[in-house]
C-alpha cells in the first residue's frame, strides 16, 4: 500500500474505531462496512442513517441547506421520565436537574468547535413518537462530518446510560408520594 492509499483509508478506520468505542461496531458491520475504504463521504451519509432510531432528511436546493431530524428512543423515554419526575416532585420542568443535565450534555456534544455553516436545536417535547430529537442544519461550508458522527454517538450513549438513574429517581418519587398520601389519609 502506498502512503496516499493509506491516507485515503484512514478516515474509515477512524470511524470504525469510533463505533467500537461507543459499542456500536456491529451496527457498522451490519451496514456493510467490513473493510477500510476510501469513500468516507459515502460512508458518512449511510452512517447518519444507523446512529439514530429515526431520521428525517431535507435538502433545499435554493438555499443550499441540508436539514436532518435525529430521534432516539432513549431520548424520548428520558424526557417522558423527566416530566413524571417534575410532576411527582413539584418542580418546574425548567428547574428539573435531569433536564438541565441533558441540555448541558447536548450543548457540549454539539459544540463542533472550529466548524462553520451549521446550527442545531434540541427538542424535548413528548406529544408524539419522535417529538424529542435534534434538528441539525448545514450549508456548503460545513466540513465537520466526523465530529457530527461522534456527537450523535455520544448523545445516543448519554441518554442510554442516564435512563436507569432517572427511572430510579422517578420510582423513589412515586414511593415518597405514596407515603405522603397515606400519611394524609391517616391524619
Amino acid at each position: 500500500m502506498t502512503e496516499e492509499e493509506i491516507v485515503d483509508v484512514l478516515p474509515s478506520i477512524t470511524v470504525a474505531r469510533l463505533f467500537y468505542v461507543y459499542g456500536r461496531l456491529d451496527d457498522l458491520l451490519n451496514a456493510g462496512f467490513e473493510t477500510a475504504d476510501d469513500s468516507f463521504y459515502e460512508m458518512f451519509w449511510e452512517l447518519l442513517d444507523i446512529i439514530p432510531d429515526f431520521i428525517s432528511y431535507d435538502y433545499n436546493e435554493y438555499s443550499g441547506v441540508t436539514k436532518w431530524y435525529f430521534g432516539f428512543n432513549d431520548m424520548m423515554e428520558y424526557y417522558r421520565l423527566c416530566r413524571a419526575h417534575s410532576r411527582l416532585c413539584g418542580v418546574k420542568l425548567k428547574d428539573n436537574p435531569y433536564m438541565r443535565d441533558a441540555q448541558r450534555f447536548v450543548e457540549y456534544a454539539m459544540d463542533l468547535d472550529g466548524y462553520y455553516g451549521f446550527a442545531w436545536t434540541l427538542h424535548t417535547r413528548i406529544n408524539h413518537q419522535w417529538a424529542s430529537g435534534i434538528v441539525f442544519r448545514i450549508d456548503e461550508d460545513f466540513n465537520g462530518e466526523f465530529d457530527l458522527l461522534e456527537a450523535l454517538l455520544s448523545i445516543a450513549d448519554w441518554y442510554k446510560c442516564h435512563l436507569e438513574p432517572l427511572r430510579k429517581a422517578v420510582e423513589e418519587a412515586k414511593r415518597a408520594a405514596a407515603v405522603d398520601c397515606m400519611e394524609v389519609k391517616a391524619a
